[in-house]
């Protein structure tokens, strides 16, 4: 038996009775996928049951007419019913109800790379009057009458909204796209209304938490950015082992 294998055998399991469930959010280039990553290893090497999922899935027929909107082919962000959007996103994470059920069920941190608040992008190209109702509206629609599994908490990463046109143009396009441009991605007034809209949003809520990785207008370190959402993180989950006691 190699030492890797005494490690796993005496390494002491943290079980949860009740999992949860963890969003994160933020405009594209805010680092979501790479800090979900990190945060599934160092949650798993203490421990903890986890599954990271993330939205949405281009593979699927949904997700394809979903990639069908990014790229254009329905005309431009202006275009399409803001209604019918939210609703194909919505029936994205619904497929998933089921298997994210199960997985709180038994006890593991789902972590989610994008959930039901990135449609805040699509309350964002509206008056500002208009965007708390229509997020109301999106909850009811995902929540009640999708019954896609509600989120615990909720992290909204923020960068200024420049760095991230900056990020996501040096970054090329994914492959969702085709070799067309991302109509959210490039469209830099609507990165900075739903930074605005998210932030709005996230301070009324008492289950969201806002990680600011801004400082003297320049982004800090990315292990500083962890460090930060690892220590909320595990004061989340310590207080619901103190509950389960």
């Amino acid at each position: 038996m190699n030492k890797l294998q005494v490690y796993n055998l005496f390494r002491k399991k943290r079980e949860l009775n009740k999992g949860l469930l963890i969003t994160f959010e933020g405009i594209d280039g805010a680092g979501k996928g790479t800090h979900v990553n990190q945060l599934e290893k160092e949650l798993r090497s203490t421990g903890y049951k986890v599954k990271k999922i993330s939205f949405p899935d281009y593979k699927s027929p949904i997700g394809e007419v979903i990639a069908s909107y990014l790229q254009g082919d329905y005309g431009d962000v202006k275009s399409v019913p803001h209604e019918l959007i939210c609703i194909a996103y919505g029936a994205d994470r619904a497929k998933m109800r089921d298997e994210i059920n199960s997985y709180l069920n038994n006890g593991y941190i789902v972590l989610s790379d994008r959930y039901t608040y990135s449609n805040l992008f699509t309350a964002a190209k509206m008056e500002e009057s208009k965007r708390l109702p229509f997020i109301e509206w999106i909850e009811d629609i995902e929540f009640k009458e999708m019954k896609v599994v509600r989120p615990d908490w909720n992290f909204f990463l923020y960068v200024d909204p420049q760095i991230s046109i900056a990020r996501t143009k040096e970054r090329g396009k994914r492959d969702y796209q085709n070799g067309k441009e991302d109509i959210h991605e490039n469209n830099s007034q609507l990165l900075i209304d739903t930074t605005k809209t998210y932030i709005d949003f996230a301070n009324s809520k008492d289950n969201w938490i806002i990680i600011n990785q801004m400082k003297d207008k320049k982004q800090i370190p990315i292990d500083e950015v962890f460090n930060m959402i690892k220590s909320h993180v595990k004061t989340l989950i310590s207080e619901v082992e103190k509950e389960e006691l």
